[in-house]
């Protein structure tokens, strides 16, 4: 089903007809979370009510508008959530991964009741089964260029006139940081710091602050940049990457960053080129350079080496495993013929 399908499923009417009683009780709850991580509330937590408005529509549709903490809702909690997983996958085409997540969204809600003392337990905790290989469902296409592609793009940018300084000071920055692209359509000239080559102080995902660093040739771009921006007449923007509409200067906003990105893939003959290839290639280039896992996560500002590991690292195929397999014997080799060398 199309995006745009999915937008009108939940119509205005529809959300209108929601039992009021449930939307007070989660925004009793979205407050509370909101109190406590404010800077999310924009993003994060916009996600998880725009969520929950679909799992309060299928309550009004196949629920009679059942109440989230009455006696009826609480003992059939486990077949309304299945029922809930059906509608996911039936009417709104939602994949695995999103599934889960709305599962959680719910979840989530009532582990804050449970807290609050409004429900005597938690309906479906352990009783219901999260959707099962989420992870190795396919959402969104990942491309790890190797270090002859990454060299070729940098050079194509310089002398294609299809592309700006922006778009080589888009493609620089991200490669060197390896961020993500909420950070990137967040940097300023206020937050740079050139000679040190690094952005300070960037809100990232969940309102995380971290820093863009960038490399020399990078610096340089970026030089030129500062320079160009002094003969734009009425310029008085911080953003570090701009547009101009209808005379105005303004910030670039993420989604022409993003397309912006996607220009850049033509370059290989990629269509769906996206900023989280351009970032899983620079942290797999940094594990397969220093084989250090840490040191990618590290980079990566991941909580988690599993994270790093699972999503952001290469497969090897067994061609490639079985050549490793050899270089480390004929090593092993080497070294047993050295001391025995050295004996004799």
């Amino acid at each position: 089903m199309s995006k745009i399908k999915r937008v009108k499923y939940f119509t205005n009417e529809k959300k209108a007809m929601i039992n009021p009683e449930n939307r007070r009780a989660y925004d009793k709850y979205l407050q509370s979370q909101i109190i406590k991580n404010r800077d999310v509330k924009e993003t994060t937590y916009k996600v998880y009510r725009n969520y929950m408005d679909h799992f309060m529509v299928y309550l009004m549709e196949d629920w009679e508008n059942i109440h989230l903490y009455s006696e009826e809702f609480i003992d059939n909690a486990v077949d309304i959530m299945e029922g809930y997983i059906g509608f996911c996958q039936d009417k709104l085409y939602n994949n695995k991964k999103v599934i889960n997540t709305k599962l959680s969204t719910v979840s989530s809600f009532f582990v804050w009741s449970l807290k609050r003392k409004l429900v005597d337990k938690h309906p479906f905790d352990k009783q219901l089964d999260r959707m099962k290989g989420a992870n190795d469902e396919k959402i969104i296409a990942s491309h790890y260029l190797d270090e002859e592609q990454t060299t070729f793009i940098t050079e194509e940018l310089k002398t294609d006139k299809k592309y700006d300084i922006q778009d080589r000071l888009i493609w620089g920055i991200m490669y060197d940081s390896a961020n993500r692209v909420g950070a990137i359509s967040k940097l300023t000239l206020s937050s740079l710091d050139l000679d040190n080559m690094v952005f300070e102080d960037i809100r990232e995902k969940r309102g995380k602050m971290v820093e863009v660093v960038f490399e020399e040739d990078t610096k340089q771009l970026l030089e030129e940049w500062l320079e160009l921006r002094k003969d734009m007449d009425n310029l008085e923007v911080d953003a570090l990457f701009i547009t101009k509409m209808n005379g105005e200067y303004r910030p670039m906003t993420k989604g022409t960053i993003q397309s912006r990105v996607k220009k850049i893939g033509h370059i290989l003959g990629i269509d769906d080129f996206r900023s989280h290839s351009i970032r899983k290639t620079t942290l797999n280039q940094i594990y397969e350079s220093t084989g250090d896992l840490s040191l990618a996560s590290e980079y990566a500002n991941h909580n988690s080496l599993d994270t790093t590991k699972q999503s952001y690292i290469r497969p090897q195929s067994k061609t490639e495993m079985r050549e490793k397999l050899a270089e480390l014997r004929k090593q092993k080799q080497d070294q047993k013929d050295k001391n025995k060398n050295a004996n004799e």
